[in-house]
């Protein structure tokens, strides 16, 4: 029998059980008398349809079922590695979970040759001021120096880190220079899948979080709004608020799309979250 190891590529993937169906396909492709039962069994599993049942979502693995897995699908040791910290990234619930094992992702060399552009959408995500960068790239009164971006920036970062934010913006594609001392911004989304999304975004708005404690005392009033409300609610109005909060970050984007020469550049951060369990 041939696993076709050489066709499907564990490296290529940010979903384990997406892994797992197109390993058996190719599988069972070069060998139509392979089957959920001969596997199990070369696994060492006691159901025989165990992993069919994990490629459908609708089992997890453990510590032991890793193992398993990995003897029935001959991984290599570093296939091995990585397969495992994938497998605890998709099986993790809490968000510092996901990020601990997305960060064991990109340690794996080959994972970062194949999707080189994963570690740097993390890096963008982890640092508030790769936003405003790009927002100040575009601005009325760049001259076109990395300097200029250092000193205009509040809280203030080191000329080396906007010189490394622009290069990152570039090679993401957020931005293009089109001129000796001019940028433009590009349509550019992050391309990864909702799961790794989920990851660096949420690491976003951990950043954002602390920013917003470091501002808090360099600020005057008439520099900020700030505000907050406890509200106890029917649960049923969870969704509906959050649909609002939707519409209204919608309703400032379009108001301001057309400020091509931004004159400021603003943060805007609106937390909405459960504090008791009821």
């Amino acid at each position: 029998m041939n696993d076709r190891t050489n066709k499907i590529n564990i490296f290529d993937y940010n979903d384990y059980r997406k892994f797992l169906r197109d390993w058996y396909d190719g599988v069972k492709q070069s060998s139509p008398g392979f089957s959920y039962r001969a596997f199990s069994k070369r696994a060492g599993f006691n159901s025989s349809n165990f992993f069919m049942l994990v490629m459908q979502g609708k089992r997890n693995l453990s510590e032991e079922g890793i193992k398993n897995m990995m003897a029935g699908l001959r991984l290599n040791k570093q296939e091995q590695e990585f397969f495992r910290n994938l497998v605890f990234l998709n099986q993790a619930k809490r968000d510092g979970d996901k990020i601990f094992y997305y960060h064991k992702l990109l340690q794996s060399r080959k994972y970062r040759q194949l999707k080189p552009i994963e570690g740097k959408n993390y890096e963008y995500y982890s640092t508030w001021y790769h936003p405003v960068v790009r927002e100040l790239l575009v601005s009325k009164g760049f001259d076109g120096t990395p300097i200029w971006i250092a000193e205009h920036i509040s809280p203030p970062i080191t000329v080396v880190q906007a010189e490394k934010s622009i290069r990152l913006l570039e090679e993401l594609g957020f931005v293009k220079k089109i001129g000796p001392s001019k940028w433009k911004q590009t349509s550019t989304i992050v391309s990864t899948g909702p799961e790794l999304r989920s990851v660096i975004v949420h690491n976003y708005h951990k950043s954002l979080l602390e920013l917003s404690k470091e501002v808090m005392d360099r600020l005057t009033s008439k520099d900020r709004d700030t505000s907050a409300l406890t509200l106890g609610m029917k649960k049923s109005r969870i969704s509906e608020i959050r649909e609002k909060i939707r519409r209204f970050r919608q309703e400032l984007l379009e108001m301001i799309s057309e400020d091509i020469e931004p004159e400021e550049v603003v943060q805007l951060n609106i937390q909405f979250f459960p504090v008791t369990k009821l």
